[in-house]
């Protein structure tokens, strides 16, 4: 996903919780913290079949409601196991109220 893709309405993504979207045929979830939004995965890397967005999130960090492996919503790393490879993370612009994202080069 090199391309700008589509994910939301800037107003319909809450302050303080998961807003899970499809962008060009991938699970990502939105976050709101203060004025930025950030996007990862929405996919635990630990557990291919488990939406992040599902979990507890407070402070910028999302638990996989699984395993409770935590990731950094700003940066996608990984803070506690088992969980061990950092979430993909998208780039984020937002155009006349309307959010789109592309994933990030590789780290």
């Amino acid at each position: 996903m090199s391309e700008w893709h589509r994910a939301s309405d800037l107003g319909q993504i809450p302050e303080g919780e998961p807003f899970p979207v499809q962008a060009d045929g991938s699970a990502v979830c939105l976050y709101r913290i203060g004025d930025a939004i950030h996007a990862i995965s929405d996919i635990c890397p630990h557990q291919q079949n488990v939406r992040l967005s599902e979990g507890y999130f407070e402070d910028g960090v999302i638990e996989c409601p699984m395993h409770q492996s935590r990731f950094d919503v700003r940066t996608g790393a990984v803070l506690t196991p088992p969980a061990t490879e950092d979430l993909d993370v998208y780039e984020v612009k937002i155009e006349s109220g309307t959010v789109f994202v592309r994933r990030k080069a590789i780290r």
